[in-house]
């Protein structure tokens, strides 16, 4: 039974092997995805945040030289320029999208319409709620990225940029979701696949494995037998030894 225990112990841990190695091997996957997509979204929300700056200072620029007048009319201007280019922008990915935002008051005033949710009439979102996490952030002057909730309460991954002396910010994200689904399928494919080759070997290995225990338990058995034999030829000797020993003496 030992030798038996042997075997078992001997397959779970080469199953828990190579289940360990395959999870390691999916998570450094998931990690370098995960940067890459980080890069595509800050490459994506700081090239709209200067395309945009460039549009409101030559339309600045212009309006003054006509009207004199302020910023004002260039920005509305440039966003039904915006609006009517993302009108036909359907995001990127499933969930992917590109948002943009600025503050009335105490709220955070969504300009472009949606990908998801309330679509053309964007709701407004209190600035110290726990939602539109980037949006907060690229309304406060800063530039990178975050893992939060977006204006949906979905977590996402999203890049934030502020634009340059408008009081407006710019979001690029994608919800979590969508980057762990593909490794979420290939960890449970290859889980199964992997219990199905396990569950395979494991009969293979007790079967072979098995004829080699009873072997080595059968080989162990006539081994003792000699040892049992040999020691009691070994006692009888030393017995008549003794007895040859006293009869002398």
């Amino acid at each position: 039974m030992c030798g038996y225990k042997r075997v078992i112990l001997l397959i779970v841990i080469m199953s828990v092997v190579a289940v360990s190695v395959g999870a390691v091997s999916l998570w450094a996957l998931y990690n370098a995805a995960f940067r890459q997509q980080r890069d595509r979204l800050v490459e994506t929300a700081q090239s709209r945040a200067r395309m945009v700056e460039a549009i409101l200072r030559h339309e600045d620029e212009y309006a003054h030289l006509l009207a004199g007048t302020d910023h004002g009319p260039a920005l509305d201007s440039t966003l039904d320029q915006i609006r009517e280019s993302h009108a036909r922008f359907q995001g990127f990915g499933r969930t992917g999208e590109f948002t943009m935002a600025g503050l009335e008051g105490e709220r955070i005033v969504f300009l472009l319409r949606h990908r998801h949710g309330d679509l053309e009439n964007p709701a407004s979102v209190p600035i110290d709620s726990e939602l539109a996490e980037p949006m907060r952030r690229a309304l406060r002057g800063e530039s990178g990225t975050v893992v939060g909730l977006d204006y949906r309460g979905e977590r996402v991954l999203a890049a934030h940029e502020p634009l340059t002396g408008q009081g407006l910010g710019i979001v690029a994200k994608i919800d979590l979701a969508e980057i762990r689904a593909p490794f979420v399928q290939a960890g449970l494919m290859a889980g199964s696949i992997g219990l199905v080759f396990i569950s395979l070997g494991t009969i293979l290995f007790l079967r072979i494995g098995s004829t080699m225990v009873r072997r080595l338990q059968e080989l162990n058995e006539t081994l003792e037998a000699r040892v049992k034999e040999r020691t009691a030829a070994l006692e009888s000797r030393a017995a008549q030894l003794r007895d040859l020993a006293a009869q002398l003496t």
